[in-house]
């Protein structure tokens, strides 16, 4: 079993300050975080299991999805369903794909249809940094949380940068962030533009997207901000029960606004934040042999989010704070209206202590939600990290989380259950991490048992709450900084076992292992990747029989130079030794594929 262990983080209760300019930091330096605490702290100060993903890094390896950020990380395993564009989804930690909560400058992204959340669609233009957070945080977010949570913070550079890139099977991408300050008003955007082929036909991917941020400094300490993400994309499906499907495609679109306000007021500090999300599916294939030729799917949340933290004394606080959301559903198909607006409304109170005394700090956290159809979850969690010298931390943490009912697995037709009660976790972890020199070394043993999992009872043709299962592991992890050198390695050992049946679960690979250098003197820049996931087991599409999904080595390279004009030319290979494999059994992934392009910066 193995880990990664770059930088810790810490966590702003899921309201992030609109105009934190995320910091360049190097791998080991230390850094302000905001995704594992409900005030801000110091990354080498939390008792939880983190790593970050710097722009430094995002920027030498070319990468456009956030999902190929996380798949280098320890315990986090990224399923695609195929090439670009189609289904994408992350286990950490062995927990399911619906139970990591995933934030966006602080904003909830989770659809409320089914729990989950289509990494598909979530690209690195503009973000300033990734921070991931693994272990239960349902005492500070609520549902979804039993995983982990990951967060992607935007920051782009003053100015503007602009990329135009192409490759292979018609692919080719334009993007743009550009950041600057209008008197007292902070403004931020990022997008781009994507159009791609695929290998086959009908494995096509078009999408576009637009993000922007602005902050309003009312006065010294106090701002007011204005957030604004929107995205579309079309993809084909190109194969359906093992058969070709030229005609079948899925369209989605995402539109989300937050208004987000942060006052500093001497030992006290307020945030809060309301945000609306809107998702919107619509799914086509005129030559279905079964007569599902179409369905569409609107869902949408609204969210009200409120904390206060309160300085006891150097490097000790208190906070609290309380959470109101609304999620609803409707979705009609080929065969009438599966949901009509159906909903559900949770509000929360929660709080947090953070203690220091000497070498030890203590961490403990609280949360009570109330749901409208569930009913009531309390979510606690306690943490100690004791710094045994300068560079020896050891740390230990406990937490109960819980992922509630989507609106789907409660009331969509035949399946639907409105007795569901929401699934349970209880975890566990110890870790260790020295450093010497240039180096940090990291340990850490996790155990998750899970219970009351939502499945489907074929005798009664409807979700129950009957399983359980426990995931355990280790993550071993390295990092190295030194001059204009970046290297980070981590390796995972993981166990999962259905505690019904005595399998494993489904897409958790055993052994799983990455490797990411960085080497970025000033007038060029290069990198390498190496992922490498073991043998999981996985269902068969077309026979619906378990097998065996074997392991898999991708390696990707990138490079890029500055000449000292406006124009960096740059290029990377995706899968540069031409590898065949299958994320998810029967869904091949893409060959060798090369890019080239070229940026350009106006400062």
């Amino acid at each position: 079993m193995m880990r990664e262990v770059l930088v810790l983080i810490g966590i702003l209760g899921g309201v992030v300050p609109i105009v934190a300019q995320v910091p360049q930091t190097t791998l080991f330096e230390e850094a302000i975080v905001v995704t594992a605490s409900l005030d801000e702290e110091q990354d080498s100060d939390l008792p939880a299991a983190v790593s970050v993903i710097e722009a430094v890094e995002i920027q030498a390896r070319q990468t456009t999805e956030v999902a190929d950020l996380l798949a280098s990380l320890p315990a986090m395993t990224v399923v695609q369903s195929g090439s670009p564009g189609q289904v994408t989804s992350l286990f950490t930690r062995g927990t399911k794909s619906d139970q990591t909560l995933v934030l966006w400058n602080g904003v909830e992204l989770n659809d409320p249809y089914f729990g989950g959340f289509n990494w598909a669609f979530m690209p690195t233009e503009g973000v300033g940094r990734v921070e991931a957070v693994r272990g239960p945080f349902s005492s500070l977010y609520g549902g979804d949380a039993v995983g982990g949570v990951v967060q992607i913070l935007s920051a782009p550079r003053e100015g503007a940068d602009l990329q135009l890139e192409g490759g292979e099977s018609g692919y080719w991408r334009g993007q743009v962030s550009a950041s600057t300050n209008l008197g007292s008003t902070r403004v931020e955007v990022a997008g781009h533009l994507r159009r791609g082929d695929g290998q086959v036909d009908n494995d096509f991917f078009d999408g576009e997207a637009l993000m922007a941020r602005a902050e309003w400094e009312m006065q010294p300490g106090m701002s007011l901000g204005l957030l604004v993400r929107a995205a579309d994309a079309e993809t084909g499906i190109p194969f359906s029960s093992g058969a070709p499907s030229p005609e079948r495609r899925i369209s989605w679109q995402e539109r989300l606004v937050a208004v987000p306000f942060r006052a500093d007021l001497g030992d006290w500090q307020v945030q809060a934040q309301v945000s609306g999300l809107t998702y919107d599916n619509q799914f086509r294939d005129p030559e279905d042999l079964y007569g599902f030729a179409a369905s569409d799917t609107d869902s949408e949340s609204m969210r009200a989010r409120a904390v206060a933290s309160y300085r006891l004394q150097e490097g000790s606080w208190v906070a609290f704070g309380s959470e109101w959301d609304r999620a609803q559903v409707s979705d009609t198909s080929t065969f009438g209206t599966n949901l009509d607006g159906e909903s559900q409304r949770t509000v929360a109170l929660f709080g947090e202590a953070f203690y220091r005394i000497g070498r030890v700090i203590l961490d403990a956290g609280v949360r009570q939600d109330d749901n409208d159809v569930y009913g009531s979850e309390t979510s606690p969690r306690l943490g100690v990290q004791l710094a045994v010298t300068d560079s020896t931390r050891l740390r230990a943490s406990w937490g109960q989380a819980f992922s509630p009912p989507s609106i789907g697995e409660l009331y969509f037709p035949v399946s639907g259950n409105p007795d569901l009660e929401p699934e349970t976790s209880e975890s566990l972890e110890f870790g260790i991490e020295q450093s010497f020199g240039s180096w940090v070394l990291g340990l850490t043993g996790f155990q998750n048992d899970l219970s009351n999992l939502i499945e489907f009872d074929f005798a009664s043709y409807q979700n129950v709450n009957v399983g359980r299962a426990r995931t355990q592991g280790i993550e071993v992890e390295a990092g190295f900084q030194k001059d204009r050198w970046r290297l980070r390695w981590n390796g995972t050992y993981l166990e999962t076992e259905d505690l019904d049946t005595g399998q494993e679960l489904l897409r958790r690979p055993r052994e799983s292992s990455n490797l990411v250098v960085v080497y970025a003197p000033e007038s060029w820049s290069t990198s390498l990747a190496g992922l490498y996931v073991g043998d999981r087991e996985d269902v068969d599409p077309i026979t619906f029989q378990r097998m065996v999904n074997e392991g898999y080595f991708r390696l990707d390279v990138a490079a890029r130079w500055r000449p000292g004009t406006r124009l960096a030319p740059y290029a990377r290979i995706e899968n540069l030794l031409g590898e065949e494999y299958q994320p998810a059994l029967g869904f091949p992934a893409p060959g060798r594929t090369f890019v080239v392009g070229v940026a350009t910066s106006f400062r």
